[in-house]
């Protein structure tokens, strides 16, 4: 059974991310949304071996990692003009987004550059050393460009 839970945790997170990429389709405001929720997971199950809550499993965080990049191909495409606040989807997208575009890319540059270090570890010694760069860029982003929920 422990070898073959590796291989089921990458095939529940693949269909978990296709599922919320497919019912994002067509709408940026949705495709924003399935993608932070797959990266919501992610953080999660990189979370949970940082504070020892889970061993460490290369596995189960690549599983995770590619889940995220699948949810969030579409990320350059998603910031138009008809998608800021006040639209008919609800959004917490700020529109610090739109008035400060130099910061909202550096700060998407700054995440990528973070998540292709994780994604890179090859080991728990790399992960945890990459792993806080991540959730700090997680972290000063939805300070500036997402709203409170509502």
């Amino acid at each position: 059974m422990s070898k073959l839970l590796p291989g089921l945790v990458t095939a529940v997170t693949l269909l978990i991310g296709c599922t919320s990429a497919a019912l994002a389709d067509g709408n940026p405001i949705e495709a924003r949304q399935a993608c932070m929720k797959a990266n919501g997971k992610m953080m999660g199950v990189m979370a949970a071996v940082i504070k020892g809550e889970k061993p460490y499993d290369k596995a189960a965080i690549d599983a995770a990692v590619s889940t995220t990049e699948q949810a969030c191909a579409g990320w350059a495409n998603w910031w138009g003009d008809d998608t800021k606040p006040g639209g008919a989807i609800e959004t917490e997208a700020k529109a610090e987004i739109w008035s400060d575009k130099a910061g909202f890319d550096a700060a998407s540059a700054n995440y990528m550059k973070a998540f292709s270090a994780v994604k890179a570890t090859a080991d728990e010694a790399s992960f945890k050393a990459a792993f806080p760069a991540l959730g700090a860029t997680c972290k000063s982003c939805h300070e500036a460009y997402r709203a409170p929920k509502s």
